[in-house]
């Protein structure tokens, strides 16, 4: 073994070109694999610190057999699965709520913290990681009716927010205006479900319980399930007992239920429905990669085995087995694969800690507290499998050929049976690394071009020194039916505090339901005056409420018209202002003029619902991400004052980020109402960022993968086909000594390059096209793609094919049959 290891070092050694150039494109390869690894294992490998956390299994509801969202399973459903659950696999089921809560009557500021409504029976599954450590959990007696508010609280939020006050247990606090008493202190760490550090007692959905329409998830009827399976019981056997369960329910009420079904998942992928799209992405690109590396690398072997094969005949010569061949030239290959994969893994760890700061930087204290993006046991598992996947995969086609040569005919005139065959081998390999590279270059091009103009396209508002927040009143006092007139009375107080904490400074206050960008789209049902109506389905258009004076603040222009005023008030007409897409949409062929006193209703099948009249035409404003259907929506506007809204967003124009801003905003809002706390401060320019943050990781990774295929092409296109071109050197000079000139030469060399190229790009190409279309790439980008990666893969192919040509047409062909 010793010997062989020598051997394959001296090998590899005496050829540093081809080692290096094998080498760069296994570490390109492995790396992004390792990395690709590690984030999936991240994710579903996380450190969760219960007792025998794979029993945990989250419970979602299913629309038409897909996932829908965690807080999705109708309760009167958990009423049926729960009943039966101990039958069935299960330990228990038990609902849970999480929700944002106010938190207040302390020193500071109220201030908003992520909170879990929890039954007592959760807490013996997490075991020591739940142990307070002051105080006590939770209890049955807190759920029950009547009983005295009672809160449980994080040890972060008693340092952070409570000074770490001693004498905690058994002090009162806030919560959403309520005063409650706190019981329980438990570890910093703990973050049940995922990002909760307050708990408080779960009590039941309120109000008459009915199952409403079957596509009709996440209402306050719903609520989040976790259960336990039994010792020994398999996920596919507790899965099997909520499918029995859900059939009986779509029978039993077939108009809402039919459609609904439900899924165990693992504790790790609970609310994350978007981690199998992500794990395929990840995984489609590492294997397409590793696929492009090796075909590089194999074609480098064949081209070296090719090389060497009278060294080969010569140890076949004297005795040495076939067996003892194949292992060495596989050696090389796995030690070219295991020096790779350890320079993988420091560039797969270094890119892994990048990624956690880019997420750290725009999660928003999103991330479940599981998730840590690092180099997992798991994930250098996986790379060592992959090592020697890629070995095996890349040397055995070259080492099998090596070794069937035809011994004799090597050893007398120097070539043997397999060069022909090795130069078919050779062509196979240049159509399917043109094709591959196409195809990635193609799908990273395109796509880092999309997520660029997504991430810095504007939003038709400004955004520079532009300071904005979000108010969320949680008060009994806002919500609720009949909450209206409170909600405008607290909008009309806030906006006069902020007007006053500015004093006169250049700029203004833009309040909305969604500030651009960044924000969610709202829609509704809407019909125009004189519109007809098939069928009761009518069109959507968003609908946002803004104070007077908005467009102007944000610079946004108007195309016609006026936009709201002090005098558009809750008792007057009511009015709004559309985008120019509503007034195409709506009024196609009219000048915007034309639209103004034209009249829409919202909620057309609202009975209540009244008639608004356009008053004004604005620019567009990019509500939510810059996507095709954000960039196309129709927008109807609406005043605060005749559409008060349950939370709104703040807009301080002309106002930086600073925490003497953010201190103005506090005070502002306290004039307003000292109870409220703000959430979500941020620049515009932040605001947008930590919105659009997974887009940018994106980015970042198409960007990588980009280059990566960029270096892997032009290094194994070049080197597959300058190759194909010199194994076919005695044939050059066999034509060259028959009369053949050298421009006829270098035709047919190029038009067999241009056959090869006709015969791959296409495929990858194609391929690439349709994957993007599904992807809603615009037609323009994907024709500009196309073209870009044509020229660029046509391009290196045939100066691939003249450079090497044009050398082996410079020497005299008595030389090239003398040296073949």
């Amino acid at each position: 073994m010793r010997d062989d290891l020598q051997h394959a070092l001296r090998a590899l050694l005496r050829a540093p070109g081809f080692s290096l150039l094998s080498l760069l494109s296994l570490i390109c390869g492995l790396g992004f694999a390792i990395y690709s690894a590690a984030i999936y294992f991240s994710f579903m490998d996380g450190h969760i610190p219960f007792p025998e956390p794979e029993r945990l299994r989250a419970v979602e509801a299913t629309r038409e057999a897909e996932r829908t969202q965690a807080n999705s399973v109708h309760y009167l459903d958990y009423l049926e699965y729960a009943g039966t659950a101990s039958d069935r696999g299960w330990e228990a089921l038990h609902a849970l709520q999480t929700a944002t809560i106010t938190l207040g009557g302390s020193r500071n500021y109220p201030a908003n913290f992520n909170a879990a409504y929890l039954p007592a029976g959760l807490w013996p599954w997490l075991g020591e990681a739940a142990r307070p450590q002051l105080g006590r959990q939770l209890q049955a007696s807190d759920e029950q009716a009547g009983a005295a508010p009672v809160v449980v609280i994080g040890a972060e939020v008693w340092r952070n927010f409570l000074a770490a006050d001693p004498k905690v247990i058994g002090s009162h606090i806030l919560v959403n205006g309520v005063d409650t008493e706190i019981v329980g202190v438990l570890p910093a760490a703990l973050r049940f479900p995922m990002t909760q550090q307050v708990w408080l007692p779960f009590r039941p959905p309120t109000g008459t319980l009915s199952r409403g329409p079957g596509l009709s998830m996440g209402t306050a009827q719903h609520v989040m399930v976790l259960g336990r399976l039994k010792a020994g019981v398999s996920p596919a056997e507790a899965q099997a007992g909520l499918d029995q369960v859900a059939a009986r329910l779509a029978q039993s009420f077939p108009a809402n239920n039919k459609p609904v079904g439900a899924i165990a998942l693992p504790y790790a992928a609970w609310g994350m429905p978007d981690l199998e799209l992500i794990s395929l992405g990840l995984s489609t690109a590492a294997a397409l990669l590793l696929s492009l590396v090796c075909i590089n690398t194999g074609n480098l072997l064949l081209a070296r085995a090719n090389e060497r094969r009278q060294e080969i005949a010569v140890r076949a010569a004297l005795g040495a087995p076939r067996a003892r061949l194949i292992w060495r030239l596989l050696l090389e290959a796995l030690l070219l694969c295991a020096a790779a994969g350890l320079i993988g893994l420091f560039f797969a760890a270094w890119a892994l800690n990048a990624t956690q700061q880019a997420v750290s930087a725009t999660a928003d204290g999103r991330m479940p507290f599981w998730i840590q993006i690092q180099l997992s046991p798991a994930a250098v598992a996986c790379g060592l499998g992959l090592c020697l996947a890629v070995a095996l995969l890349t040397a055995w086609l070259p080492a099998w050929r090596a070794s069937a040569l035809d011994v004799a005919a090597v050893l007398r005139d120097g070539r043997g049976g397999n060069s022909r065959q090795a130069g078919r081998a050779s062509r196979a390999l240049v159509l399917l690394q043109i094709a591959l590279s196409s195809l990635l270059l193609l799908l990273s091009g395109v796509q880092s071009v999309q997520l660029e103009q997504r991430l810095n396209g504007g939003t038709g508002a400004r955004s520079h020194e532009v300071m904005t927040a979000q108010l969320r009143p949680r008060l009994a006092l806002y919500r609720g039916p009949a909450a209206e007139p409170a909600l405008g009375q607290l909008w009309a107080r806030l906006e006069a505090a902020l007007r006053e904490q500015l004093d006169g400074q250049a700029g203004g206050v833009a309040l909305a339901t969604s500030l651009p960008g960044g924000g969610m789209r709202s829609t509704e049902e809407v019909m125009a005056e004189g519109q007809q109506i098939n069928e009761e389905r009518y069109p959507v258009s968003g609908d946002y409420s803004v104070n007077s004076g908005y467009f102007k603040t944000l610079e946004v222009p108007l195309l016609a018209g006026r936009e709201f005023s002090s005098t558009d008030r809750s008792e007057g007409l009511k009015v709004a202002v559309v985008n120019a897409n509503f007034a195409a949409q709506f009024w196609p062929g009219l000048n915007l003029h034309a639209v103004l006193g034209k009249r829409v209703k919202l909620d057309p099948k609202n009975p209540k619902s009244e008639w608004l009249t356009v008053v004004g035409v604005c620019a567009h404003l990019l509500q939510g991400p810059n996507t095709p259907s954000s960039l196309q929506a129709a927008n109807l506007y609406r005043p605060l004052s005749q559409a008060p809204s349950p939370d709104i967003n703040i807009g301080l124009v002309g106002v930086s980020d600073t925490p003497a801003s953010r201190e103005l905003l506090a005070r502002a809002v306290a004039k307003a109402d000292p109870a409220l706390a703000l959430e979500r401060v941020y620049s515009a320019e932040e605001r947008q960022r930590i919105a659009y943050g997974g887009e940018e990781v994106r980015s970042a990774l198409s960007l990588i993968l980009g280059l990566m295929t960029m270096s892997l092409a032009v290094s194994g296109i070049y080197g597959v086909t300058s190759r194909a071109v010199q194994l076919r050197g005695l044939e050059i000079a066999v034509r060259r000594a028959v009369g053949a000139s050298d421009g006829q030469m270098m035709g047919l060399l190029m038009a067999q390059a241009l056959r090869l190229l006709l015969c791959a790009l296409p495929l990858g190409l194609l391929a690439g096209a349709l994957i993007l279309n599904q992807d809603a790439a615009s037609a323009a980008l994907l024709a500009g793609g196309v073209g870009g990666v044509s020229v660029l893969i046509g391009g290196l192919v045939l100066f691939s094919t003249w450079l090497p040509a044009r050398q082996a047409l410079r020497r005299l062909p008595s030389a090239a049959l003398n040296s073949a």
